[in-house]
Protein backbone atom coordinates (compact mmCIF):
# COMPACT_ATOMS: atom_id res chain seq x y z
CA UNK A 1 0.00 0.00 0.00
CA UNK A 2 1.43 3.39 -0.78
CA UNK A 3 2.33 5.61 2.09
CA UNK A 4 0.18 8.90 1.64
CA UNK A 5 -0.69 12.00 3.99
CA UNK A 6 -2.81 14.74 3.53
CA UNK A 7 -1.63 18.21 3.90
CA UNK A 8 -4.43 21.61 4.11
CA UNK A 9 -3.83 24.34 2.91
CA UNK A 10 -5.49 27.69 2.30
CA UNK A 11 -8.13 27.37 4.94
CA UNK A 12 -8.67 23.99 3.54
CA UNK A 13 -8.97 25.15 -0.19
CA UNK A 14 -6.20 23.36 -1.52
CA UNK A 15 -5.43 19.56 -0.41
CA UNK A 16 -2.26 18.17 -1.00
CA UNK A 17 -2.08 14.15 -1.18
CA UNK A 18 2.17 13.98 0.21
CA UNK A 19 4.10 10.59 -0.51
CA UNK A 20 6.69 10.43 2.29
CA UNK A 21 8.62 8.02 0.48
CA UNK A 22 9.55 9.85 -2.70
CA UNK A 23 9.33 13.37 -1.53
CA UNK A 24 6.29 14.27 -4.09
CA UNK A 25 3.00 16.27 -3.72
CA UNK A 26 -0.18 15.84 -6.07
CA UNK A 27 -3.23 18.15 -5.79
CA UNK A 28 -5.98 15.74 -4.06
CA UNK A 29 -7.80 14.03 -6.90
CA UNK A 30 -4.67 14.86 -9.72
CA UNK A 31 -2.86 12.01 -11.27
CA UNK A 32 0.29 14.17 -12.01
CA UNK A 33 3.07 15.30 -9.57
CA UNK A 34 3.48 18.84 -8.68
CA UNK A 35 6.71 20.50 -9.78
CA UNK A 36 9.08 21.04 -6.65
CA UNK A 37 11.21 23.69 -5.97
CA UNK A 38 13.99 21.63 -5.26
CA UNK A 39 13.31 20.30 -9.07
CA UNK A 40 13.20 24.11 -10.62
CA UNK A 41 16.29 25.22 -9.33
CA UNK A 42 17.96 21.80 -10.11
CA UNK A 43 17.81 22.84 -13.83
CA UNK A 44 20.87 25.30 -13.09
CA UNK A 45 23.86 23.87 -14.07
CA UNK A 46 26.28 22.92 -11.89
CA UNK A 47 29.12 21.43 -13.85
CA UNK A 48 31.61 24.42 -13.84
CA UNK A 49 31.81 23.72 -10.05
CA UNK A 50 31.82 19.90 -10.31
CA UNK A 51 33.87 19.15 -12.95
CA UNK A 52 36.79 20.88 -11.16
CA UNK A 53 35.87 19.62 -7.62
CA UNK A 54 35.68 15.94 -9.44
CA UNK A 55 38.92 16.01 -11.23
CA UNK A 56 40.41 17.23 -7.72
CA UNK A 57 39.31 14.66 -5.91
CA UNK A 58 40.84 11.90 -8.74
CA UNK A 59 44.09 13.57 -8.58
CA UNK A 60 44.21 14.26 -4.52
CA UNK A 61 43.32 9.80 -4.61
CA UNK A 62 46.48 9.58 -6.91
CA UNK A 63 49.21 11.77 -5.21
CA UNK A 64 48.21 10.04 -1.59
CA UNK A 65 48.38 6.57 -3.06
CA UNK A 66 51.80 7.32 -4.99
CA UNK A 67 53.32 8.91 -1.88
CA UNK A 68 52.40 5.38 0.19
CA UNK A 69 54.39 3.33 -2.71
CA UNK A 70 58.17 3.59 -3.47
CA UNK A 71 57.83 1.34 -6.86
CA UNK A 72 54.35 1.59 -9.39
CA UNK A 73 53.78 -0.78 -11.86
CA UNK A 74 52.44 0.48 -15.53
CA UNK A 75 49.47 -2.24 -14.09
CA UNK A 76 49.00 -0.93 -10.59
CA UNK A 77 49.18 2.49 -11.84
CA UNK A 78 46.54 1.84 -14.31
CA UNK A 79 44.46 0.66 -11.82
CA UNK A 80 44.80 3.24 -9.69
CA UNK A 81 43.70 5.56 -12.49
CA UNK A 82 40.80 3.73 -12.84
CA UNK A 83 39.96 3.66 -9.32
CA UNK A 84 40.62 7.56 -9.09
CA UNK A 85 37.23 7.65 -11.09
CA UNK A 86 35.16 7.36 -8.20
CA UNK A 87 37.47 9.25 -5.78
CA UNK A 88 34.68 11.74 -6.05
CA UNK A 89 31.66 9.59 -5.36
CA UNK A 90 33.75 8.50 -1.99
CA UNK A 91 34.47 12.15 -0.91
CA UNK A 92 30.86 13.09 -1.71
CA UNK A 93 29.33 10.28 0.58
CA UNK A 94 31.82 11.06 3.53
CA UNK A 95 30.62 14.87 3.46
CA UNK A 96 27.28 14.01 2.81
CA UNK A 97 27.55 12.05 5.84
CA UNK A 98 29.35 15.42 8.27
CA UNK A 99 26.98 17.90 6.23
CA UNK A 100 23.44 15.70 7.56
CA UNK A 101 24.25 15.17 10.71
CA UNK A 102 24.90 18.48 11.63
CA UNK A 103 21.78 19.36 9.77
CA UNK A 104 19.72 16.62 11.49
CA UNK A 105 20.65 18.11 14.88
CA UNK A 106 19.51 21.25 13.74
CA UNK A 107 16.62 20.42 12.52
CA UNK A 108 15.67 18.13 15.64
CA UNK A 109 16.91 21.30 17.61
CA UNK A 110 14.63 23.80 16.14
CA UNK A 111 11.67 20.84 16.73
CA UNK A 112 11.84 20.67 19.99
CA UNK A 113 12.08 24.28 20.95
CA UNK A 114 8.52 24.80 18.86
CA UNK A 115 6.91 21.64 20.77
CA UNK A 116 8.56 22.07 24.23
CA UNK A 117 10.27 18.70 24.45
CA UNK A 118 14.07 18.15 25.30
CA UNK A 119 16.62 19.22 23.11
CA UNK A 120 18.78 16.70 21.45
CA UNK A 121 22.35 15.89 22.93
CA UNK A 122 25.44 16.88 21.59
CA UNK A 123 26.98 13.60 20.21
CA UNK A 124 30.51 13.89 21.64
CA UNK A 125 32.13 10.46 20.31
CA UNK A 126 31.16 12.51 16.46
CA UNK A 127 33.65 13.82 14.33
CA UNK A 128 34.89 17.09 15.54
CA UNK A 129 33.79 18.49 12.65
CA UNK A 130 30.11 17.47 13.52
CA UNK A 131 30.49 18.61 16.80
CA UNK A 132 31.80 21.78 15.33
CA UNK A 133 29.15 22.52 13.12
CA UNK A 134 26.48 21.26 15.82
CA UNK A 135 28.27 24.50 18.02
CA UNK A 136 28.43 27.01 15.48
CA UNK A 137 24.63 26.15 15.04
CA UNK A 138 23.87 26.90 18.85
CA UNK A 139 26.45 29.91 19.34
CA UNK A 140 23.78 31.83 16.38
CA UNK A 141 20.58 30.19 18.55
CA UNK A 142 22.14 32.03 21.77
CA UNK A 143 23.48 35.09 20.17
CA UNK A 144 19.95 35.71 18.80
CA UNK A 145 16.44 36.12 19.65
CA UNK A 146 15.27 33.25 18.21
CA UNK A 147 11.83 32.12 18.17
CA UNK A 148 10.88 28.93 16.23
CA UNK A 149 6.98 29.66 14.67
CA UNK A 150 7.24 25.91 12.17
CA UNK A 151 9.13 23.73 11.18
CA UNK A 152 9.19 21.56 7.58
CA UNK A 153 6.32 24.24 6.26
CA UNK A 154 4.89 22.72 3.26
CA UNK A 155 3.87 26.00 0.54
CA UNK A 156 2.11 26.12 -2.28
CA UNK A 157 1.70 28.41 -4.78
CA UNK A 158 -1.60 28.46 -6.72
CA UNK A 159 -0.87 31.21 -9.08
CA UNK A 160 2.04 29.14 -10.71
CA UNK A 161 1.58 25.29 -9.64
CA UNK A 162 4.53 24.42 -7.78
CA UNK A 163 5.34 23.63 -4.27
CA UNK A 164 7.71 22.39 -1.42
CA UNK A 165 8.72 22.36 2.29
CA UNK A 166 11.44 24.67 4.11
CA UNK A 167 13.01 23.92 7.00
CA UNK A 168 11.80 26.63 9.76
CA UNK A 169 9.97 29.74 9.95
CA UNK A 170 10.65 32.04 12.79
CA UNK A 171 11.24 35.13 14.23
CA UNK A 172 14.77 36.55 14.36
CA UNK A 173 15.52 39.64 16.46
CA UNK A 174 11.96 40.15 15.80
CA UNK A 175 11.61 39.43 12.30
CA UNK A 176 9.87 37.10 10.78
CA UNK A 177 12.13 35.26 7.91
CA UNK A 178 11.21 31.46 6.49
CA UNK A 179 14.89 29.92 6.89
CA UNK A 180 15.84 27.16 5.28
CA UNK A 181 19.00 24.41 6.08
CA UNK A 182 21.99 24.26 3.59
CA UNK A 183 24.22 21.20 3.45
CA UNK A 184 26.89 21.89 0.51
CA UNK A 185 30.71 23.25 0.01
CA UNK A 186 29.11 26.98 0.03
CA UNK A 187 25.74 28.75 -0.75
CA UNK A 188 25.13 28.46 -4.16
CA UNK A 189 23.03 30.85 -6.26
CA UNK A 190 20.39 28.03 -6.74
CA UNK A 191 19.92 28.38 -3.10
CA UNK A 192 18.69 32.27 -2.79
CA UNK A 193 16.36 31.15 -6.10
CA UNK A 194 14.86 28.04 -4.15
CA UNK A 195 14.26 30.16 -0.91
CA UNK A 196 12.85 32.92 -2.82
CA UNK A 197 10.67 30.12 -4.34
CA UNK A 198 9.22 29.21 -1.01
CA UNK A 199 8.97 32.63 0.03
CA UNK A 200 6.24 33.74 -2.67
CA UNK A 201 4.33 30.60 -1.92
CA UNK A 202 4.39 31.81 1.37
CA UNK A 203 3.34 35.13 0.96
CA UNK A 204 0.47 34.24 -1.24
CA UNK A 205 -0.77 31.95 1.82
CA UNK A 206 -0.36 33.71 4.96
CA UNK A 207 0.81 37.53 3.70
CA UNK A 208 3.79 39.27 3.65
CA UNK A 209 6.82 38.42 6.35
CA UNK A 210 10.27 40.09 6.54
CA UNK A 211 12.90 38.51 4.73
CA UNK A 212 14.47 34.90 4.49
CA UNK A 213 17.68 33.48 5.58
CA UNK A 214 20.16 30.35 4.70
CA UNK A 215 21.84 28.43 7.19
CA UNK A 216 24.59 26.99 5.69
CA UNK A 217 26.66 23.68 7.25
CA UNK A 218 29.95 23.38 5.01
CA UNK A 219 29.48 19.82 3.92
CA UNK A 220 33.28 19.13 4.83
CA UNK A 221 34.50 20.63 7.22
CA UNK A 222 30.69 21.25 9.39
CA UNK A 223 31.77 24.96 9.30
CA UNK A 224 27.98 27.28 9.94
CA UNK A 225 27.26 30.60 8.75
CA UNK A 226 24.35 32.16 8.00
CA UNK A 227 22.96 34.66 5.06
CA UNK A 228 20.24 37.15 5.28
CA UNK A 229 17.99 37.91 2.26
CA UNK A 230 15.89 41.27 1.97
CA UNK A 231 12.96 42.43 0.31
CA UNK A 232 15.96 43.63 -2.08
CA UNK A 233 17.12 40.25 -2.82
CA UNK A 234 13.68 38.70 -2.92
CA UNK A 235 12.84 40.55 -5.62
CA UNK A 236 16.16 40.02 -7.81
CA UNK A 237 16.30 36.22 -7.25
CA UNK A 238 12.28 35.41 -7.67
CA UNK A 239 12.31 36.17 -10.71
CA UNK A 240 15.49 33.91 -11.57
CA UNK A 241 13.48 31.09 -10.08
CA UNK A 242 10.09 31.58 -11.80
CA UNK A 243 12.02 30.98 -15.31
CA UNK A 244 13.70 27.72 -13.69
CA UNK A 245 10.32 26.71 -13.30
CA UNK A 246 8.86 27.54 -16.27
CA UNK A 247 11.69 25.66 -18.09
CA UNK A 248 11.44 22.60 -16.05
CA UNK A 249 7.69 22.54 -16.40
CA UNK A 250 8.29 22.69 -20.22
CA UNK A 251 10.75 20.05 -19.96
CA UNK A 252 8.69 18.08 -18.22
CA UNK A 253 5.67 18.60 -20.53
CA UNK A 254 7.67 17.61 -23.55
CA UNK A 255 9.45 14.87 -22.00
CA UNK A 256 5.98 12.74 -21.36
CA UNK A 257 5.08 14.29 -25.12
CA UNK A 258 8.03 12.38 -26.64
CA UNK A 259 7.30 8.72 -24.98
CA UNK A 260 10.19 9.02 -21.78
CA UNK A 261 9.08 8.24 -18.29
CA UNK A 262 7.95 11.34 -16.62
CA UNK A 263 9.42 12.36 -13.23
Amino acid sequence: MTNKKSVSLYNGEVKLDFYPDSHRYKLEGEKTYLISATTCTGMIDKSRFLIPWALNCGERYLLKYIDSVSVLTKEELALKITESKKASELEKEEAADIGSLVHAFAQAFSESKLNGTPTPEIPTDADPRIIAGINAFLDWYLQNDVKFIACEQVVYSRDHGYCGIFDVLAEVNGQKLIIDYKTSKAIYNEHRYQIAGYREAYEEEYGKIDGAMILHFDKETGEFNTLELTDEDHALDLPVFLACYTIKKRDKELTKMNGYKPE
